[in-house]
């Protein structure tokens, strides 16, 4: 698997990007464009008609980073663009992270068709969405209407998005090895004594009680300051420090762990589960995290603008490699580089790949147009940057082949997460903010990482799928007062666990564990 790895590494450096296209803004939050009318046709398209079709996309992103006006201009040069390419628009539905996921719940539960979805393991769930029947297989939509991603995207991403034979969903080309960990603003690292950790596999790693040391003596040197970056629910980005292999995402019962890969597990009755439960309680009670943390870590534009703050001690983001730290320094406006804490090994799993998917919609109009859209996004660079940073000159400098300086008081800046949308490796990196070598110091930060014994596996959901969305919704109840330290755990916890008992995750624990033990089987 290691040799894998390595190969795969290479092979991002000379993978090849685009993306789509975008239009304006609206007050909700929502970006959406008008259906464009032509008199040109597509060889693709059926030749009596002239109507040039609109694909509809769902993203989440920063729709606050840009205004109608600056949206629109870049949506008219993408339109432009993609209706010479391929024949077709796009309409961008663009909601904030934090209301991303219950907004397309609402779209899938209505059936409303559209062409393209962002779906993950940790937002708008990938198994969950497949598996009741919100995506449609592409099996043989891809070799004909996405051939260079085919070509260059390697067998077992394609495995981390099969379900029962059936490919559901198309990856993107990003980070793909995972640990846990935050940055520390660098005269904070420097006044603590913290040296950091090496990106090196398992150099250098810290615990949660020594992040908690950490804050105890960041709050008595500066009172009233929140040292934890309180930008995402921590237990999220806990799932390597704790050793488990989330298999059906973050809201549905069943992990392994590292260390047992074989035995499927409820992460809710764990220990470790307990035990963050009243880490987070206490954090908060301590002033180490936002009091109003449950409801803060939803507040996408304060959480932005108080990462500007003077004040500003940590980030976090997921997990922690050279690209984090970059993202760090720009969206914090720190002058250094931040200083890693890293807690946990670096794995590769399929959760590296699950973590930025893109799906057809089950009702799509166009499928074949969607397939053809996103291998679009994946290999026309032109494309792709235009989305990301848009008009040349106008909200950003051209630096160098690989560079740009955007322009922050612009009308577009930066609305869209590159990991989000194809192919990550060659997209523009700002300059300043993130190396020019970003991608390769990416590569080498993947290639030491410990591979997953279940790599490839992802669970079918389809047979348990009531329980599956019982549970989810439970989940969706606790998940901010719980997770977040707004509650007790000793009397939260347990009623979570009775709550989820009788909804049925002991039947998703068991069908889960058929499914490991199948495909250990057959390795």
């Amino acid at each position: 698997m290691k040799s894998v790895m390595k190969r795969v590494s290479l092979l991002l450096s000379a993978v090849m990007l685009s993306a789509t296209v975008m239009t304006g803004c609206s007050s909700s939050g929502e970006v959406s464009s008008e259906t464009a009318q032509s008199s040109s046709t597509d060889a693709l398209e059926t030749a009596s008609s002239d109507e040039i079709p609109t694909l509809t996309w769902y993203m989440p992103g920063n729709p606050t980073a840009m205004t109608s006006e600056g949206y629109e201009a870049v949506s008219e040069e993408l339109n432009r663009y993609l209706e010479e390419k391929i024949g077709c628009h796009l309409e961008l539905k663009i909601f904030a992270f934090s209301e991303y996921a219950q907004k397309c719940s609402t779209v899938i539960s209505s059936g409303e068709p559209f062409d393209l979805m962002f779906t993950c393991d940790w937002l708008n769930n990938f198994a969950t969405n497949a598996g009741s029947n919100a995506y449609l297989p592409l099996n043989d939509l891809l070799e004909a209407n996405a051939p260079e991603a085919m070509a260059d995207i390697p067998e077992y991403m394609w495995q981390a998005t099969t379900i029962d034979g059936n490919i559901y969903a198309m990856p993107a080309l990003q980070t793909y090895a995972k640990n846990d960990g935050l940055f520390l603003r660098a005269d904070i690292a420097e006044q603590l004594g913290v040296e950091g950790s090496s990106y090196e596999n398992g150099a250098d790693t810290y615990t949660l009680e020594d992040v908690g040391n950490m804050y105890a003596e960041l709050v008595q040197e500066y009172p009233g300051v929140i040292p934890d970056d309180c930008g995402g629910i921590l237990w999220t980005y806990l799932d390597e420090y704790y050793g488990f292999n989330f298999l059906g995402g973050f809201d549905v019962p069943g992990v392994v762990r590292f260390s047992d890969e074989g035995t499927v597990i409820d992460q809710f009755q764990s220990e470790e589960f307990m035990e963050y439960c009243k880490t987070v309680y206490d954090w908060v009670q301590k002033g180490y995290m936002q009091p109003d943390y449950a409801t803060y870590v939803t507040m996408t534009d304060q959480i932005t603008i108080d990462r500007k703050s003077p004040d500003h001690m940590t980030y976090r983001q997921g997990f922690t490699a050279p690209n984090v730290a970059s993202m760090a320094v720009s969206d914090c406006g720190w002058e250094e580089e931040p200083v890693p804490v890293i807690l946990s090994e670096k794995y590769a799993v399929t959760s590296g790949v699950t973590q930025s998917l893109t799906a057809v919609g089950i009702n799509s109009k166009y499928p074949e147009k969607a397939v053809q859209l996103y291998n679009l996004a994946y290999s026309d660079p032109y494309f792709v940057n235009t989305m990301i940073y848009g008009i040349e000159g106008v909200n950003y400098t051209k630096i160098s082949d690989t560079e740009v300086d955007v322009i922050q008081d612009s009308n577009y800046v930066r609305p869209l997460e590159p990991y989000a949308i194809a192919n990550q490796f060659i997209t523009w990196v700002q300059a300043g903010a993130y190396p020019a070598d970003m991608w390769e110091q990416i590569q080498a930060f993947c290639e030491d990482a410990t591979p997953s014994e279940l790599f490839g596996f992802i669970f079918d959901s389809s047979s348990v799928k009531s329980e599956v969305a019982n549970c989810s919704a439970i989940y969706e109840e606790y998940k901010y007062p719980l997770l977040c330290g707004a509650v007790d755990p000793e009397t939260a916890v347990p009623e979570l666990l009775s709550r989820m008992e009788a909804a049925g995750s002991a039947k998703i624990i068991e069908e889960m564990q058929r499914q490991v033990d199948e495909f250990l089987a057959n390795k």
